[in-house]
């Protein structure tokens, strides 16, 4: 016996089947529905949900570049449904759908399916993935949902703690970045660099100043997270109103500079942590106003791309400046090609991804305290990264000192060893000696600690 819901979801098929068979060739079709039962995707509580979970899936769509070829979403006698057709394949478009179901904080309780021009799904084993799993218990949820395993009310009370996830507001992100830049200012040892025991290779600095830098940078994170959720809405960084956020984030970096030198007494305790941290607070910020919630891999991937132009156009303009007013990075990118920190940041933060994040959540899952797994961090990459700090100064041979040294105190063992200790202490002399600093690693060391903090 027919009935209004058998009736939608016979609709919906068929519907599925027209707007797929009216795909351009290498087209695909997405299609999202709640993975609730009837009696709670009827009843409109979890209408608004599904329209968000579906306008996060459009706005994934547009920033990935895949074309949108019509979006139509609506509440039928099923409950809420939304289609999204689009000019892409649909092994990149259930790559999309993941994203949403897995990054979203409402994600699973989305139901997305692939469906290509031919009319054929794509499904999570066509990739390789695991089934999905049951929103209360966690098991399988075909399995779950096969044997009507939990009742309506347990349903509920598991989508409602889906949909009680905390958002990633601005101010949170900024907290988070300030919280980096202090634990970087506090981690002991950090060979050549300030600690709260000791001035490192610097005569005009000191711990105190690192605090006052870190308090007069304090708005300008949570700013930057603001400005990157206004960006949010726009498709591509070169749509006018993005340029438009993208020059007052600039703007407000730069007074966020300002700030810290009048803090300091002008002295330069985290103008690379401004541009750095600055983008990744403002990717963070962009995620999270798409309904994301960012991980250390997107927010990486977002701040990349908001500030590639701009890097390339700094490097470009480095190219025609007189020499007399370079700095000391231009120089080293005029006569070496060294990218530094603009080359870091456009590239997605490898070394926080790929050196960084690894031996930080390694250090502790082993037992280190915070502290020591830090330092670790920062010895790893000073074991690999092309600091400009210490190439600026110590030229060619320095960093390869710093590199053999770092190296050479994790091999023995890093902070949980004597041996490693003592090499740490003897890089720490040797780096004073010569009058080098790591500071582009150490850039890196709070890049890596607000990106864990992050996830």
């Amino acid at each position: 016996m027919s009935s209004p819901a058998l009736d939608a979801r016979e609709e919906r098929w068929a519907r599925r089947l027209s707007l797929a068979g009216s795909l351009p060739a290498g087209g695909s079709l997405l299609t999202l529905t709640l993975r609730l039962p009837a009696a709670l995707r009827l009843g409109g509580d979890f209408d608004g949900a599904a329209r968000a979970l579906f306008e996060a899936l459009e706005a994934e769509a547009r920033t990935s570049g895949s074309p949108v070829l019509s979006s139509e979403f609506k509440i039928s006698a099923d409950g809420p449904e939304g289609w999204l057709a689009l000019g892409t394949g649909a092994r990149a478009a259930k790559t999309l759908a993941l994203g949403v179901e897995e990054d979203h904080p409402w994600g699973t309780l989305a139901d997305i399916d692939a469906t290509d021009a031919r009319g054929q799904p794509l499904g999570r084993e066509d990739l390789g993935l695991p089934p999905r799993t049951c929103l209360v218990c966690g098991g399988p949820a075909a399995v779950c949902a096969a044997g009507a395993a939990h009742g309506l009310p347990e349903l509920r009370a598991a989508a409602e703690t889906v949909l009680a996830r905390p958002a990633c507001t601005p101010g949170r992100i900024g907290r988070l970045a300030l919280q980096a830049l202090l634990e970087e200012a506090a981690v002991d040892p950090k060979p050549g660099l300030v600690t709260p025991r000791s001035r490192g290779s610097h005569a005009d600095m000191d711990y105190f100043t690192f605090l006052a830098g870190a308090a007069a940078l304090a708005p300008w994170f949570a700013e930057a997270a603001d400005l990157g959720a206004g960006l949010a809405g726009f498709a591509s960084t070169e749509d006018p109103g993005a340029q438009d956020l993208l020059d007052r984030l600039r703007a407000a970096g730069r007074r966020a500079e300002a700030a810290m030198f009048e803090a300091t007494g002008g002295v330069n305790t985290h103008k690379g942590l401004v541009f750095s941290l600055g983008a990744l607070c403002a990717a963070a910020g962009c995620l999270a106003a798409r309904g994301f919630v960012p991980t250390a891999e997107s927010c990486c991937d977002t701040a990349g791309a908001l500030v590639r132009a701009a890097a390339t156009a700094d490097f470009t303009a480095a190219s025609a400046k007189p020499e007399a007013e370079l700095t000391a990075g231009e120089r080293l990118y005029r006569s070496s090609g060294v990218l530094g920190v603009r080359g870091e940041a456009a590239r997605g933060f490898p070394s926080a991804l790929r050196i960084g994040l690894p031996r930080l959540r390694s250090g502790l899952a082993a037992g280190l305290s915070r502290n020591d797994a830090l330092a670790e961090v920062l010895l790893a990459l000073c074991a690999e990264v092309e600091d400009t700090c210490v190439l600026a100064r110590g030229g060619p041979e320095g960093l390869e000192y710093l590199r053999a040294e770092a190296a050479r105190a994790l091999g023995l063992g890093g902070l949980s060893t004597s041996a490693g200790r003592a090499a740490v202490r003897n890089l720490d002399e040797g780096l004073i000696a010569r009058h080098l600093s790591p500071g582009g690693c150490a850039d890196l060391l709070a890049v890596t600690d607000f990106l864990e903090r992050l996830g």
